[in-house]
């Protein structure tokens, strides 16, 4: 049985990778940004390595909370956190193309397979597992474009 691929998100943004750096930080917008993250709480509140964020997220009618771990926090370059319970790691990458920067999502599943409680929460509650990623990977497109639109209002600003 192979493993499951990564789901993968891009888009070039007009800012420099520090201007979209200072926008991706505040993880607290991520709640603006993103069409799953309903609530999160941080602990610290600033963005640190091993930061700890306590999340709830929403599909239609379902909510269901998870615990996230920062496990690279290496400015301009990275941001990723781990999710428990789903057992995912998910990155952004910022790298200089052009006069912009391209900004990438990812999600990589721990062992490259699903969890128990993934696979449960998918079947019963979020329309199935292959129905759900692809959910996530519109939402991480919808996500990147709202952080990309934020990052060059603030590099025009």
């Amino acid at each position: 049985m192979s493993g499951v691929p990564p789901l993968l998100a891009s888009t070039l943004v007009s800012a420099t990778p520090d201007q979209v750096w200072n926008v991706l930080k505040d993880q607290r917008r991520m709640r603006h940004w993103s069409p799953e993250t309903l609530v999160q709480l941080f602990f610290p509140r600033r963005l640190s390595h091993q930061q700890v964020s306590v999340n709830l997220n929403r599909r239609k009618g379902f909510v269901w909370p998870t615990v996230s771990r920062y496990v690279d926090v290496a400015r301009p370059h990275r941001l990723a956190f781990w999710v428990y319970g789903p057992a995912a790691r998910w990155s952004y990458a910022l790298e200089p193309e052009g006069s912009g920067t391209r900004l990438s999502l990812r999600r990589d599943l721990g062992g490259g397979r699903r969890s128990l409680v993934s696979r449960v929460v998918a079947t019963l509650a979020l329309g199935g597992v292959e129905s759900h990623d692809e959910e996530l990977l519109a939402g991480m497109q919808r996500t990147l474009a709202a952080i990309g639109h934020d990052a060059e209002v603030h590099a025009r600003a």
